[in-house]
Protein backbone atom coordinates (compact mmCIF):
# COMPACT_ATOMS: atom_id res chain seq x y z
CA UNK A 1 0.00 0.00 0.00
CA UNK A 2 1.09 3.78 -1.13
CA UNK A 3 1.11 6.72 0.79
CA UNK A 4 1.37 9.83 -1.51
CA UNK A 5 2.15 12.92 0.52
CA UNK A 6 2.11 15.28 -1.61
CA UNK A 7 -0.62 16.52 -4.00
CA UNK A 8 1.75 17.26 -6.95
CA UNK A 9 3.31 13.85 -6.51
CA UNK A 10 0.18 12.13 -6.33
CA UNK A 11 -1.28 13.39 -9.07
CA UNK A 12 2.55 11.84 -11.24
CA UNK A 13 2.30 8.81 -9.55
CA UNK A 14 -1.23 8.31 -10.60
CA UNK A 15 -0.21 8.97 -14.16
CA UNK A 16 2.69 6.63 -14.26
CA UNK A 17 1.11 3.57 -12.48
CA UNK A 18 -1.82 3.99 -14.63
CA UNK A 19 0.47 3.54 -17.81
CA UNK A 20 2.47 1.29 -16.54
CA UNK A 21 -0.30 -0.83 -15.62
CA UNK A 22 -1.51 -0.50 -18.95
CA UNK A 23 1.81 -1.39 -20.50
CA UNK A 24 1.79 -4.50 -18.40
CA UNK A 25 -1.61 -5.32 -20.36
CA UNK A 26 -2.44 -3.24 -23.02
CA UNK A 27 -4.64 -6.00 -24.41
CA UNK A 28 -6.37 -6.92 -21.56
CA UNK A 29 -10.62 -6.57 -21.65
CA UNK A 30 -12.22 -7.31 -18.51
CA UNK A 31 -15.76 -7.35 -20.31
CA UNK A 32 -14.76 -10.05 -22.53
CA UNK A 33 -12.49 -12.15 -20.56
CA UNK A 34 -11.06 -15.69 -22.63
CA UNK A 35 -13.04 -18.63 -23.20
CA UNK A 36 -10.24 -21.10 -22.51
CA UNK A 37 -9.26 -22.05 -18.93
CA UNK A 38 -5.82 -21.40 -17.78
CA UNK A 39 -3.93 -22.83 -15.37
CA UNK A 40 -4.44 -22.75 -10.87
CA UNK A 41 -1.85 -20.03 -10.18
CA UNK A 42 1.03 -21.34 -7.79
CA UNK A 43 0.44 -21.13 -4.19
CA UNK A 44 3.05 -18.96 -1.73
CA UNK A 45 4.55 -20.97 0.35
CA UNK A 46 3.24 -20.75 4.42
CA UNK A 47 6.70 -19.59 5.47
CA UNK A 48 6.10 -16.51 2.41
CA UNK A 49 2.87 -15.79 3.61
CA UNK A 50 3.62 -15.14 7.45
CA UNK A 51 6.93 -12.95 6.37
CA UNK A 52 4.78 -11.05 4.40
CA UNK A 53 1.82 -10.69 6.77
CA UNK A 54 4.53 -9.72 9.64
CA UNK A 55 6.63 -7.68 7.21
CA UNK A 56 3.20 -5.37 5.96
CA UNK A 57 3.30 -4.16 9.65
CA UNK A 58 6.71 -2.57 9.61
CA UNK A 59 5.68 -1.13 6.16
CA UNK A 60 2.71 0.48 7.73
CA UNK A 61 4.59 1.62 10.55
CA UNK A 62 7.30 3.57 7.60
CA UNK A 63 4.80 4.83 6.10
CA UNK A 64 3.14 7.00 8.57
CA UNK A 65 6.06 7.70 11.22
CA UNK A 66 5.81 11.19 10.43
CA UNK A 67 2.09 12.11 10.03
CA UNK A 68 0.18 9.54 12.88
CA UNK A 69 0.35 10.44 16.71
CA UNK A 70 2.79 8.55 18.86
CA UNK A 71 -0.32 6.80 20.41
CA UNK A 72 -1.43 5.38 17.40
CA UNK A 73 2.13 4.95 16.34
CA UNK A 74 2.17 2.85 19.28
CA UNK A 75 -0.99 1.07 18.53
CA UNK A 76 0.67 -0.25 15.41
CA UNK A 77 3.87 -1.60 16.54
CA UNK A 78 1.69 -3.15 18.84
CA UNK A 79 0.00 -5.20 15.88
CA UNK A 80 3.54 -5.42 13.93
CA UNK A 81 5.09 -7.37 16.82
CA UNK A 82 2.23 -9.61 17.21
CA UNK A 83 2.75 -10.88 13.44
CA UNK A 84 6.72 -10.74 13.85
CA UNK A 85 6.13 -12.88 16.73
CA UNK A 86 4.53 -15.66 14.70
CA UNK A 87 7.47 -15.84 12.08
CA UNK A 88 10.03 -15.34 14.43
CA UNK A 89 10.65 -19.04 14.14
CA UNK A 90 11.13 -18.90 10.22
CA UNK A 91 14.25 -16.45 10.92
CA UNK A 92 18.10 -17.32 10.63
CA UNK A 93 19.66 -16.60 14.40
CA UNK A 94 21.21 -13.53 12.70
CA UNK A 95 17.71 -12.21 11.37
CA UNK A 96 16.25 -12.50 14.56
CA UNK A 97 19.49 -11.01 16.37
CA UNK A 98 19.38 -8.04 13.55
CA UNK A 99 15.36 -8.16 14.50
CA UNK A 100 15.99 -7.56 18.29
CA UNK A 101 18.49 -4.79 17.70
CA UNK A 102 16.38 -2.73 15.41
CA UNK A 103 13.31 -3.31 18.39
CA UNK A 104 15.14 -1.65 20.81
CA UNK A 105 16.21 1.10 18.32
CA UNK A 106 11.90 1.50 17.52
CA UNK A 107 11.26 1.83 21.27
CA UNK A 108 13.90 4.32 21.53
CA UNK A 109 12.82 6.49 18.54
CA UNK A 110 9.18 6.17 19.94
CA UNK A 111 10.22 7.15 23.51
CA UNK A 112 12.59 10.02 21.94
CA UNK A 113 9.63 10.95 19.44
CA UNK A 114 11.62 10.73 16.93
CA UNK A 115 9.79 9.73 13.80
CA UNK A 116 13.57 9.96 11.54
CA UNK A 117 14.86 7.16 13.49
CA UNK A 118 11.33 5.46 13.95
CA UNK A 119 10.80 4.91 10.15
CA UNK A 120 14.33 4.01 8.84
CA UNK A 121 14.07 1.43 12.20
CA UNK A 122 10.96 0.41 10.71
CA UNK A 123 11.64 0.02 7.56
CA UNK A 124 15.09 -1.92 8.09
CA UNK A 125 12.98 -4.17 10.11
CA UNK A 126 10.56 -4.79 7.08
CA UNK A 127 14.03 -5.56 5.49
CA UNK A 128 14.86 -8.16 7.38
CA UNK A 129 11.35 -9.83 7.19
CA UNK A 130 11.31 -9.31 3.43
CA UNK A 131 14.70 -10.88 2.87
CA UNK A 132 13.86 -13.74 5.08
CA UNK A 133 11.54 -15.51 2.01
CA UNK A 134 12.56 -18.91 0.53
CA UNK A 135 12.71 -19.18 -3.20
CA UNK A 136 9.03 -19.70 -3.72
CA UNK A 137 7.97 -16.48 -3.47
CA UNK A 138 5.41 -15.20 -6.06
CA UNK A 139 7.13 -11.88 -6.68
CA UNK A 140 10.58 -11.68 -6.72
CA UNK A 141 12.33 -10.85 -3.19
CA UNK A 142 14.10 -8.00 -5.27
CA UNK A 143 10.37 -6.45 -5.92
CA UNK A 144 10.15 -5.68 -1.81
CA UNK A 145 13.65 -4.31 -1.66
CA UNK A 146 12.98 -1.86 -4.18
CA UNK A 147 10.07 -0.68 -1.55
CA UNK A 148 12.30 -0.68 0.92
CA UNK A 149 15.23 1.31 -0.93
CA UNK A 150 11.89 4.22 -1.77
CA UNK A 151 10.62 3.85 1.66
CA UNK A 152 14.29 4.98 3.20
CA UNK A 153 14.57 7.06 0.89
CA UNK A 154 11.54 8.75 1.86
CA UNK A 155 12.28 9.00 5.28
CA UNK A 156 15.76 10.51 4.43
CA UNK A 157 13.98 13.35 2.54
CA UNK A 158 11.64 14.34 5.29
CA UNK A 159 13.96 13.82 7.66
CA UNK A 160 15.32 18.01 9.10
CA UNK A 161 17.50 18.36 7.97
CA UNK A 162 17.32 16.23 4.80
CA UNK A 163 19.89 13.51 4.73
CA UNK A 164 21.39 13.72 1.61
CA UNK A 165 24.18 11.14 1.82
CA UNK A 166 21.62 8.47 2.71
CA UNK A 167 19.29 9.16 -0.09
CA UNK A 168 22.39 8.95 -2.27
CA UNK A 169 22.79 5.63 -0.51
CA UNK A 170 19.13 4.50 -0.69
CA UNK A 171 19.04 5.22 -4.51
CA UNK A 172 22.35 3.65 -5.54
CA UNK A 173 20.89 0.37 -3.49
CA UNK A 174 17.62 0.51 -5.72
CA UNK A 175 19.32 1.02 -8.59
CA UNK A 176 21.64 -2.43 -8.30
CA UNK A 177 18.57 -4.00 -7.06
CA UNK A 178 16.43 -2.70 -9.96
CA UNK A 179 19.45 -3.96 -12.62
CA UNK A 180 18.93 -7.62 -10.84
CA UNK A 181 15.04 -7.61 -11.72
CA UNK A 182 14.79 -5.64 -14.77
CA UNK A 183 15.66 -7.98 -17.30
CA UNK A 184 12.49 -10.16 -15.80
CA UNK A 185 10.08 -7.34 -16.73
CA UNK A 186 8.94 -8.06 -20.02
CA UNK A 187 6.65 -4.88 -20.28
CA UNK A 188 8.82 -2.72 -21.66
CA UNK A 189 6.51 0.82 -20.75
CA UNK A 190 6.58 -0.29 -17.39
CA UNK A 191 10.83 -1.16 -17.34
CA UNK A 192 11.25 2.24 -18.94
CA UNK A 193 9.12 4.09 -16.38
CA UNK A 194 10.78 2.62 -13.27
CA UNK A 195 14.02 3.37 -14.89
CA UNK A 196 12.73 6.72 -14.99
CA UNK A 197 11.62 7.22 -11.42
CA UNK A 198 15.17 5.90 -10.33
CA UNK A 199 16.25 8.60 -12.49
CA UNK A 200 14.40 11.28 -10.90
CA UNK A 201 15.76 10.33 -7.58
CA UNK A 202 19.26 10.67 -8.61
CA UNK A 203 18.53 13.96 -10.15
CA UNK A 204 16.73 15.38 -7.02
CA UNK A 205 19.75 14.18 -4.99
CA UNK A 206 21.96 15.85 -7.20
CA UNK A 207 20.47 19.26 -7.03
CA UNK A 208 19.31 18.46 -3.62
CA UNK A 209 15.99 19.46 -4.52
CA UNK A 210 13.54 18.46 -1.84
CA UNK A 211 10.41 18.55 -3.88
CA UNK A 212 11.21 16.58 -6.65
CA UNK A 213 12.76 13.88 -4.76
CA UNK A 214 9.43 13.81 -2.96
CA UNK A 215 8.07 13.36 -6.23
CA UNK A 216 10.13 11.02 -7.79
CA UNK A 217 9.91 8.63 -4.78
CA UNK A 218 6.23 8.20 -4.75
CA UNK A 219 6.57 7.43 -8.60
CA UNK A 220 9.12 5.05 -7.79
CA UNK A 221 6.89 3.69 -4.89
CA UNK A 222 3.82 3.68 -6.84
CA UNK A 223 6.02 1.33 -9.82
CA UNK A 224 6.77 -1.22 -6.89
CA UNK A 225 2.87 -1.69 -6.91
CA UNK A 226 3.04 -2.26 -10.48
CA UNK A 227 5.86 -4.23 -10.27
CA UNK A 228 3.94 -6.84 -7.92
CA UNK A 229 0.82 -6.95 -10.16
CA UNK A 230 3.24 -7.91 -13.37
CA UNK A 231 4.90 -11.00 -11.13
CA UNK A 232 1.92 -12.07 -9.96
CA UNK A 233 0.68 -15.34 -11.75
CA UNK A 234 -2.69 -15.12 -13.79
CA UNK A 235 -5.62 -16.75 -11.40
Amino acid sequence: MIRITQSLASAAAIAVLAGALAACNPQADKTNPPATATAAAPAASDRNVRLLAAAEGYETLTETAFDKTFPELTASLTAARQKASEARALLATDQAARLDTLGAGIDAALRDQNRSALAIAAVETYRVLVSAQDASALVPVEVSLLDYAGFRYDANAKSRPVNWDQMTADVAFARETWARISPRVTAKGLSGAFDSALSGMETAVAQKNAVAAGIAVSNELALVDALEEHFKPAN
